[in-house]
């Protein structure tokens, strides 16, 4: 069987590589989402901006990379936060998710994508209606909401 883009099978495990989602809260408490073409699941989603990590990256340098080619938005003040398990059955998945300070929009790069800027409380309350159910988003949400970030 052919695997795409980087997956190994083996020993009966399908193996993924890494891969980094960016939190970044602006000063009016609105989180970073990107609007993203999920044919697979043939619709859209609102999702933190993220990808895979390439070899040799680490993981803070996968999400600024990841950044700037989903929003066009730049940052060099970064932590990684967590990492999250994205499946424990047949497959080894796992996300980083990476927060980011000091953002820069460049208006001539971020025209052409898809940014959306939510009230974390906003986001919590399509979290909670089943809206929105990106696994890491959801988590970088549910991280925000217990830092009190929901209650601006």
């Amino acid at each position: 069987m052919q695997l795409p883009d980087s997956l190994r099978l083996i020993d009966g495990r399908l193996i993924f590589p890494d891969s980094v989602c960016v939190l970044h809260v602006n000063g009016a408490g609105e989180m970073l989402l990107v609007r993203q073409d999920r044919a697979t699941h043939d619709r859209y989603t609102l999702e933190l901006p993220g990808g895979k990590v390439e070899e040799g990256e680490s993981h803070v340098e996968a999400a600024l990379r990841e950044l700037f080619e989903e929003s066009g938005c730049v940052a060099n003040d970064a932590e990684e936060l967590l990492t999250l398990d994205m499946d424990f059955s047949v497959s080894v998945h796992r996300t980083h998710l990476v927060r980011v300070h000091k953002l820069v929009m460049d208006a001539r790069h971020t025209a052409e994508f898809g940014l959306v800027w939510m009230s974390v409380e906003e986001a919590l309350g399509q979290v909670l209606e089943g809206t929105l159910t990106h696994a890491p988003t959801v988590a970088g949400i549910l991280l925000l909401a217990r830092e009190g970030r929901a209650e601006r």
